[in-house]
């Protein structure tokens, strides 16, 4: 079988080189693309399980705009097999509990592959059925469990997980920060417990136990009671591990109620919109969050030209403007054109051969970064291409709303 290509970029179409090459004028190659691919009545579907509505709606919603660029680019550039590229949704109701049904529900409806829900509770109640079902499902979900290619031998992570941001900032505590009194403040949900787990864990590499750790429900609406305990214990540095963005508003709010500003970290949920626009100078000051190498900028080294292009497509999505660089990470967006290039090769689309396909890819030049798996490790990245950005750079006019200076 001859593998694919793992070091080219994806393309979104023909350049006019290519097809000054072919003799070709462009308005009579797209004029008979657009008539082959019409009379193609079949597509290739892709499920796409979806909070649609509930709690998380609105914060995972920016996750899905990579997918409507992905299927635009793809479409463009011939679909697969020559068949025009379907999304299919079905609505999770932000509730990990029906996740299964929904699953199932895509696949009677013919999906050939699914990607989503968002949420590591929400995608490990996802992969019972894609596992069974042996369906390859790229899941938008963090926590390290899921990158276990033993367990879970169809699920790709296409991101970075918990375990490398545990990394990333207790590299930037201990380093950067001079800190070793470190508290943590996890939501009550998968990707809480990993990320506190993994923070812990991180930190006993540096010789440090955190002075405490809280755990909070995601319905809470006041966390003043467990920010208390954490100042008590005599924290300098706050991590926080939380999904939705409400649970950084209520921090925020917390820190400026009680007067308390220590350094705060997290993950990328801290770079929504609303937190720039509620929070104090004074919560911002310290506070930086984990993020892929290739979205952020440093005085020496600019974004790439190809993000700033994927950037600017984001922003044309009304969905994307209160957390723009959720949209521009989608994990679903180098899924679909990497899904692409695997299922061209083989020239048919079938499960086994994608994931002995996906399981070879090594240093595929993702929009992320450079994506590689093993059959036993399904985590796109690796730790080294993550780093600390800071959440105050989103207001300068560098960062496009989509970028952010490394801390």
């Amino acid at each position: 079988m001859k593998q694919p290509s793992i070091n080219s970029t994806p393309r979104s179409g023909l350049s006019r080189r290519h097809l000054l090459a072919s003799g070709l004028s462009t308005g009579s190659l797209l004029l008979g693309f657009d008539q082959a691919f019409a009379q193609k009545a079949d597509t290739i579907k892709i499920g796409s399980a979806r909070a649609l509505t509930g709690l998380v709606a609105s914060s995972f919603a920016p996750l899905y705009v990579g997918v409507k660029i992905a299927v635009d680019e793809i479409n463009a550039a011939g679909g697969i097999l020559g068949r025009p590229l379907e999304i299919i949704e079905a609505d999770d109701e932000s509730s990990p509990a029906i996740v299964p049904a929904v699953i199932r529900k895509l696949m009677d409806s013919g999906a050939q592959a699914t990607l989503g829900p968002v949420g590591s509770s929400h995608t490990l109640s996802a992969v019972a059925t894609t596992t069974a079902s042996k369906i390859i499902h790229a899941g938008g979900g963090w926590t390290e469990e899921l990158a276990n290619g033993s367990k879970y031998p169809y699920q790709y992570q296409f991101t970075y997980n918990t375990s490398h941001q545990g990394e990333a900032i207790a590299r930037h505590i201990v380093d950067n920060l001079k800190m070793k009194k470190v508290g943590i403040l996890q939501e009550n949900t998968a990707l809480g417990e990993s990320g506190g787990a993994a923070t812990a864990r991180a930190l006993k590499k540096y010789g440090l136990e955190p002075v405490g750790v809280e755990t909070y429900p995601v319905t809470a609406t006041d966390l003043k009671v467990y920010i208390t305990k954490l100042r008590n214990a005599g924290a300098e540095a706050l991590v926080l591990w939380n999904s939705p963005a409400q649970g950084v508003l209520l921090t925020a709010a917390a820190m400026q109620a009680l007067r308390w500003f220590p350094a705060l970290l997290g993950g990328n949920s801290m770079f929504s919109n609303a937190v720039l626009d509620s929070a104090s100078p004074e919560v911002l000051k310290l506070a930086s969050g984990t993020l892929l190498k290739t979205m952020t900028y440093s005085a020496s080294e600019p974004v790439g030209a190809r993000q700033i292009a994927h950037a600017k497509k984001v922003l044309t999505f009304p969905e994307a403007k209160t957390w723009e660089i959720n949209a521009a990470i989608s994990p679903f967006y180098d899924f679909l054109h990497l899904l692409k290039v695997v299922v061209d090769a083989e020239k048919r689309f079938d499960s086994e051969r994608i994931k002995k396909a996906f399981d070879a890819t090594r240093n595929y030049d993702g929009m992320i970064g450079r994506i590689s798996f093993t059959p036993d490790n399904h985590c796109a990245l690796t730790g080294d291409q993550m780093v600390m950005a800071s959440l105050a750079s989103g207001r300068d006019a560098r960062s496009m709303s989509v970028f952010r200076e490394r801390a």
